[in-house]
């Protein structure tokens, strides 16, 4: 066992809490891959309050109101997914509390097959968009830490912030003035968010080129691996 391994079972321990890292990787590639999948179907991210917002600047700009209203529902219905994930988190039942992000996954399987019933079946745009962020929202809510550190898995700006700065840190800082134990934390730290983050790309990556190719169909490509995670979620929170 690696020394930043031991680390990061040894931030567990403390925190009493955190998400499997194996886990975080799947949901920032489910991020990326629904975030693509969104704006190639409904020309509105999922995960991106931001891009959004400025989405429907540059739409009340051109005077397309109904494509301005469309991003703004999705910027509060992403907002309402993450209070409903807090929610979900912090008022389950002590004995199930465990589940918490498994039965937030298992929410979000239902929203994505909602919104892939939905799409295309002469319903309006706007019904597959609330379906598609409250999932993301729900999702961002549910998932917060993993093994210690802050993490996103629906965006990451964040992420890439922070990791820029603990890469600078770790490299400026002299080595005689850092104890081994915050060394290795920011290790720990920096191979998280960089793992994640390329992990996000290659889900937005993919889910460009499956919808692309496939259109609405390629939503499975969502709910195939959501299931996965869910399953391993369980199989671990009873072993664990």
């Amino acid at each position: 066992m690696t020394r930043a391994d031991t680390v990061s079972r040894n931030m567990n321990k403390r925190t009493g809490e955190g998400t499997d890292f194996g886990i975080s990787i799947g949901l920032a590639f489910i991020g990326g891959y629904a975030d693509a999948s969104s704006y190639l179907l409904a020309h509105a991210f999922t995960g991106h309050v931001t891009g959004n917002c400025v989405l429907a600047a540059v739409s009340a700009a051109g005077k397309d109101w109904s494509l301005t209203l469309e991003r703004l529902l999705a910027v509060v219905a992403f907002l309402a997914g993450i209070l409903s994930g807090l929610i979900l988190n912090r008022f389950v039942s002590l004995r199930l509390r465990r589940f918490s992000l498994a039965m937030a996954m298992l929410l979000e399987v239902l929203l994505f097959l909602s919104a892939f019933l939905l799409f295309g079946n002469g319903t309006t745009p706007e019904s597959f968009i609330v379906c598609m962020c409250l999932a993301l929202g729900i999702q961002n809510g549910a998932l917060h830490k993993t093994n210690g550190i802050s993490v996103h898995s629906t965006y990451v700006t964040g992420m890439v912030t922070t990791l820029a700065q603990k890469t600078v840190d770790h490299y400026s800082s002299k080595a005689s003035l850092e104890e081994d134990s915050a060394k290795d934390s920011t290790r720990l730290t920096m191979r998280i968010l960089s793992t994640m983050w390329i992990s996000f790309i290659f889900g937005a990556a993919a889910g460009a080129v499956v919808v692309s190719s496939f259109h609405r169909i390629g939503l499975w490509g969502i709910l195939l691996p959501l299931t996965l995670l869910i399953v391993a979620e369980v199989k671990a929170k009873l072993l664990g």
